[in-house]
C-alpha cells in the first residue's frame, strides 16, 4: 500500500508540473503572456534565468528578432543545447540563479519561466534578478500556482521525490519576494487555472 500511495503522490505531482500530464509541453501556453509585454517594451536585450533547453528564447527569437539574447542556467548540458538550438544568437552562461556570474544593471528585460520552484533560496534568486536588471528595466517571473490542496501535496511531495522541486508557493509568497528584492510596481495575475505571472519593474 505505500508504494502505491507514493506512486500516486508521483503521478499527481509529475502531472502538476507538467512532465506526464501535459508532456512538458504545456507550459508553453504561458509564453504569450511574457510576448505581450515584450511587444510593448520592445527591449534592446532581454535574459532568460534558468533557460533550460532554450524553448522560451527560440520562440523570443522568432517573434522578435531585433532583441539582444542572454541566458543564465545551472546546468552545462542545458546552456550547450540552448546555445545549438540558436545557432549563435544567444549569449548563455552557465551559473546559479542565486550568485548569478552576471554584472549589475546590463538587462532590460530578465525572465524567469517554470523555475523559481527549483531554487532553494528563492530570495536571492529575486534579489539577483533586480541587481542584473537596468533601471526601468522588467522583471517577467511565471510559474505553478495551484489550488490550495494542490499545493499543500506538492510541498509535502517535493523533498520526497528529490527531483529538483523544492517548493510550489502562493500568491502573497511571490509578491513578497519581489517585492522584499525592491521592486516598486508589482502585478500578480492568474494566467491558467495552473500557472500565474508577475510583472515588476525596478
Amino acid at each position: 500500500m505505500p508504494s502505491i500511495q507514493k506512486n500516486g503522490q508521483r503521478a499527481l505531482i509529475s502531472g502538476v508540473s507538467g512532465c506526464l500530464c501535459f508532456g512538458g509541453g504545456y507550459w508553453r501556453h504561458d509564453y504569450k503572456y511574457a510576448f505581450s509585454i515584450i511587444k510593448k517594451i520592445k527591449p534592446e536585450n532581454l535574459i532568460d534565468i534558468g533557460c533550460g533547453p532554450g524553448a522560451f528564447l527560440c520562440e523570443v527569437s522568432r517573434l522578435f528578432p531585433e532583441v539582444q539574447l542572454n541566458a543564465l542556467d545551472l546546468s552545462e548540458e542545458m546552456i550547450e543545447e540552448t546555445k545549438s538550438r540558436l545557432s549563435g544568437k544567444v549569449t548563455a552562461t552557465a551559473g546559479d540563479s542565486e550568485n548569478m556570474p552576471l554584472e549589475d544593471e546590463q538587462y532590460q528585460v530578465v525572465t524567469c519561466n517554470m523555475s523559481i520552484h527549483h531554487y532553494p533560496h528563492p530570495q536571492k534568486a529575486v534579489n539577483e534578478m533586480y541587481r542584473i536588471l537596468k533601471k526601468g528595466g522588467y522583471l517577467l517571473l511565471n510559474d505553478m500556482d495551484c489550488a490550495a490542496p494542490i499545493r499543500a501535496v506538492a510541498n509535502f511531495c517535493f523533498p520526497r521525490l528529490k527531483a529538483g522541486d523544492v517548493k510550489m508557493y502562493n500568491r502573497d509568497e511571490i509578491v513578497e519576494l519581489v517585492k522584499t528584492a525592491g521592486f516598486k510596481k508589482i502585478k500578480y495575475r492568474k494566467i491558467s487555472p495552473f500557472t500565474f505571472q508577475c510583472i515588476a519593474k525596478k
